[in-house]
């Protein structure tokens, strides 16, 4: 029997401008972005393994993330996404258990972006000192927060923009590539180094979820999710899959498949220029992946702030563009901060990635169990509820689509290294404080609306 609903959703009364198109985009930049960042896959594991991989994990992986958001975005078509799906399955604290672990993890997710851009930029301006690369990284931050600030529909049109723009050179080196196709040097032996290969995959396929942050400003949110998310699946299979299988054929030393190398996979097929091009679709990714992570991590914190588990004023809408400002500004804060010790703030320039690598993942996978733990429970509570997407199979599909990603969730817990083990389970102390001293006792009071916060 269907148990009754003990708080009111959290539905959105602010328009819905993003669209179908928009809503692509703003996945694609959730998940992928483009090839970059798979280099290390090759490095790691050689091209057969890490084909296999990017061919086998987004059927383990991807899809059952992809069916599970579009059930329950469409069922809870709310701002904050798996805050509400896990709140109104487990309550207040396990909603605001896993708002913390994936808004901690954000930080540190959004801080690689505006490093990457400037990383990418000294391809041509190599000379750049510490000052002017902090000013590049701050002026990334700066202009996408007042773009967030500025309204969904504009980030959602700047996400299909930005797609093209660095889907464009992978296209064009897939096809100058084909003529010197060579689909034995797929099979060449190579040592494997399995933890690698499966943080580096996992990571690329991962966030599908945080599109149901913006479920309150999608519209017609029961028909676009399912199909925008199908559609951005195999989208970002052939941009990962291609890519790799040309540009292995054309660079054979796996020793260099390290982050950032795909310009120089694409000036071996094309020359300079395509290089160069390959090296624009850099900069334009990674803005496009901090455009998008911002938009839907800050509105994790707005979520939580509805629920009375954090301070008030990060519900605050914008008077004139009804976005979570406060929130918006608050994690690029958190980000800005972030970046000086990922960044400037060591002289090893390769081990602050890795670690913020392996601390996004570890509380992801934590998020994540609970996530698909939420599908099932209001399967089990609430089967009668509207759903206009359901997993197919009833209760029992649901639950077999969910094994493979908990399972790997497990994998991954277990394989991170013990320092980022020991600070994801100092993040969930902290986040056990802020909830009993600070919030625990407050009534829920902002669950229906954030216009009193105003």
């Amino acid at each position: 029997m269907a148990t009754a609903i003990q708080e009111p959703l959290a539905v959105s009364t602010r328009p819905r401008p993003l669209r179908f198109f928009g809503l692509i985009g703003i996945i694609f930049f959730c998940v992928a972005g483009g090839a970059y960042g798979l280099e290390d896959a090759v490095g790691d594991a050689g091209p057969k393994w890490a084909l296999l991989a990017l061919l086998i994990v987004p059927w383990l992986w991807s899809l059952p993330m992809a069916l599970m958001t579009a059930e329950l975005s469409t069922m809870l078509p709310a701002d904050g996404g798996y805050v509400v799906w896990v709140d109104r399955a487990f309550g207040r604290f396990a909603g605001f258990q896993v708002g913390w672990w994936s808004w901690m993890a954000s930080f540190a997710d959004n801080a690689l972006y505006p490093v990457l851009f400037a990383e990418y930029l000294k391809f041509w301006f190599p000379h750049m000192n510490s000052t002017a690369y902090w000013l590049v990284c701050l002026a990334v931050i700066a202009l996408f927060t007042w773009l967030n600030i500025r309204g969904t529909q504009i980030i959602g049109f700047s996400s299909i923009t930005f797609t093209l723009l660095v889907l464009a050179p992978f296209a064009a080196m897939v096809v100058l590539g084909l003529p010197h196709l060579k689909p034995s040097v797929w099979t060449l032996p190579h040592s494997i180094a399995w933890s690698g290969l499966l943080t580096v995959v996992l990571w690329n396929y991962a966030g599908w979820e945080s599109a149901g942050c913006c479920a309150g400003e999608v519209h017609a949110p029961a028909r676009t999710y399912p199909k925008a998310l199908v559609v951005t699946v195999v989208l970002t299979v052939v941009a990962y899959v291609l890519p790799i299988a040309v540009g292995v054929c054309a660079s054979q030393d796996w020793s260099q498949w390290k982050d950032g190398y795909f310009p120089d996979v694409a000036r071996a097929i094309g020359g300079n220029s395509l290089g160069s091009w390959m090296m624009l679709g850099g900069l334009f990714s990674a803005v496009g992946l901090f455009s998008a992570g911002l938009l839907t991590t800050s509105r994790v914190p707005f979520a939580m702030a509805q629920r009375a588990t954090l301070p008030a004023a990060l519900t605050r809408l914008h008077p004139r563009y009804r976005t979570p400002w406060i929130a918006i500004l608050v994690t690029s804060l958190g980000s800005a901060l972030l970046i000086y010790w990922a960044r400037l703030g060591n002289n090893d320039d390769s081990s602050p990635f890795a670690a913020l690598l392996k601390i996004d993942m570890f509380l992801y996978a934590l998020s994540l169990v609970l996530e698909f733990g939420a599908l099932i429970r209001l399967r089990m509570r609430e089967p009668a509820a509207a759903r206009p997407y359901r997993v197919p199979g009833g209760l029992p599909g649901t639950i077999l689509l969910s094994v493979p990603p908990v399972a790997l969730c497990i994998v991954l817990v277990a394989i991170c290294p013990h320092p980022a083990q020991l600070l994801g389970l100092g993040i969930t102390v902290a986040g056990w404080l802020v909830y009993a001293i600070g919030f625990r006792k407050r009534p829920p009071e902002a669950l229906v609306t954030s216009e009193a916060a105003e």
